[in-house]
This record gives structure tokens, C-alpha cells and sequence, in this order.
């Protein structure tokens, strides 16, 4: 049959073409792969500081609504009230910008904040207490969810 001197050239041949033809499609394959895992590791690293930023913003407009409209709402003198809702609005404006409008949660938060803010002119008698500290606190409870979720969101990122 054949000899051993004979086939041992023949096979030497034959893994030495296979790994010209071969070696580079694997060394493609794990490139690309390498490749990829950089680009995520690299869109990670842009992506959670832009939005642990927007998390910071978006909890500093939430402090400074809900804090001005509890300003609103104890406050006697019309002109300070009048310039706390302007600032109410402003906030709003400003809220209504940084939110998903895509994200339940936060469209639920939007309501809370109109209800709150429609509740700031109601009143407190004797015999009634105004829904004002009810929305409020309502507002505060959805937006510590959204910022809760939102900071996951980031951890998971990073």
C-alpha cells in the first residue's frame, strides 16, 4: 500500500494548505468578535455617565417642583405665590422635556405632577383638607420609582 515516507510529505502539504485557507477565517472570526466586545465596553463607558447625568438633572427638577409647589402652597403673600407658579411651570416645561414619552412611568409621573400642581389652588378648611399633600406626596413616591429604575438601569450599564 503506501509507505510512510510517502504519505507524511502528502499529509504535511495538506495541513499546511488548510492553514493558509483556514487561518485567516478564524483569525476574522475572532477579530470581529474582539471587535464587538470593544465597541460594547466603549458604548458602556459613553453611554452611563450621559445618563447617570440626565438621572442627576432629572431628580434636581423633581426636588425643585415638588419643593416649590409645597413653597406655593404655604405661602400667604399673592406675589411670591404667583412667582412660585411661574416657576411651577417653568419646571413643568422643563420636566415635560426630559422625560420618555414612550416609558408608562413616566407618563404617570406627568399626571401626578399636573394633579399636583391643579391641587395647589385648593384649600384646607376645618372640615376639608385640600388632595395638595396627597398629589404631592404621590409625585414624590413616582419619582423616586423612576429614579430608582433609571439608576438600575445604570448599575446594569457600567
Amino acid at each position: 500500500m503506501f509507505d510512510s515516507d510517502d504519505i507524511l510529505p502528502v499529509l504535511s502539504l495538506i495541513i499546511a494548505a488548510l492553514a493558509v485557507f483556514v487561518g485567516p477565517f478564524i483569525s476574522s472570526y475572532i477579530a470581529s468578535k474582539q471587535l464587538s466586545a470593544t465597541n460594547a465596553i466603549a458604548k458602556k463607558n459613553i453611554i452611563a455617565p450621559i445618563r447617570q447625568n440626565w438621572i442627576n438633572e432629572l431628580r434636581i427638577i423633581l426636588s425643585s417642583l415638588t419643593t416649590t409647589c409645597a413653597y406655593f402652597w404655604t405661602e400667604e403673600d399673592e406675589d411670591k405665590r404667583e412667582s412660585y407658579h411661574l416657576e411651577v411651570r417653568a419646571l413643568i416645561g422643563k420636566l415635560e422635556l426630559y422625560i420618555n414619552a414612550n416609558e408608562e412611568d413616566h407618563q404617570e409621573l406627568l399626571k401626578r405632577v399636573t394633579r399636583m400642581e391643579s391641587s395647589m389652588f385648593g384649600e384646607d378648611t376645618p372640615d376639608h383638607i385640600s388632595g395638595f399633600w396627597v398629589a404631592h406626596r404621590r409625585t414624590v413616591e413616582q419619582s423616586q420609582k423612576i429614579l430608582k429604575l433609571e439608576w438600575e438601569r445604570v448599575k446594569h450599564e457600567i
